[in-house]
């Protein structure tokens, strides 16, 4: 619960900037850049706070980012299909922990966006990407899987922002 309201207090005080935006535009191409702009604020930092994750991580492990890092501004793109507010998150986040996920069987736009926006994401970009690995990654962030070093990394980093 600390964490949740840790979250909370972060996406309404952390915004995105120009530091931020000139970032992301040195690593997405302009077709990614015009997915990714479709984000809310808070949305888009919280990439930015995984891929700054990514890169203290890769550092640490002596390994690439590059992937990792591009993984980390697109793994949400999905989420602008349907924007929730952090009010809405919010709400959504604490009725899924009380109906320990039954809240998933909700058909509202807003409830089918905050479960299945990495599928989401994933068909944005499957038609123009051509990195099955990225794609593997943004389709599968939510998805418990323990033998992949790389997805472990980007799951850490995406659960920490």
């Amino acid at each position: 619960m600390i964490k949740r309201i840790k979250q909370f207090y972060i996406n309404l005080t952390d915004r995105y900037g120009e530091k931020d935006d000139l970032f992301v535009r040195s690593i997405l191409d302009d077709y990614e850049y015009s997915l990714f702009s479709k984000l809310s604020g808070s949305e888009k930092k919280h990439s930015v706070r995984v891929a700054n994750e990514i890169k203290r991580i890769s550092r640490e492990k002596n390994i690439s980012d590059t992937l990792l890092i591009k993984a980390a501004l697109l793994h949400d793109i999905g989420k602008s299909r349907k924007r929730i507010n952090i009010i809405d998150k919010s709400i959504i986040v604490i009725l899924n922990s009380i109906t320990s996920g039954k809240l998933r069987n909700i058909n509202t736009a807003k409830v089918q966006c905050y479960y299945n926006h990495s599928e989401y994401s994933y068909d944005m970009l499957k038609d123009y990407e051509d990195n099955e690995r990225l794609l593997y990654i943004i389709k599968n962030h939510h998805r418990d899987i323990y033998d992949d070093e790389e997805m472990m990394i980007f799951q850490f980093a995406d659960d920490k922002s």
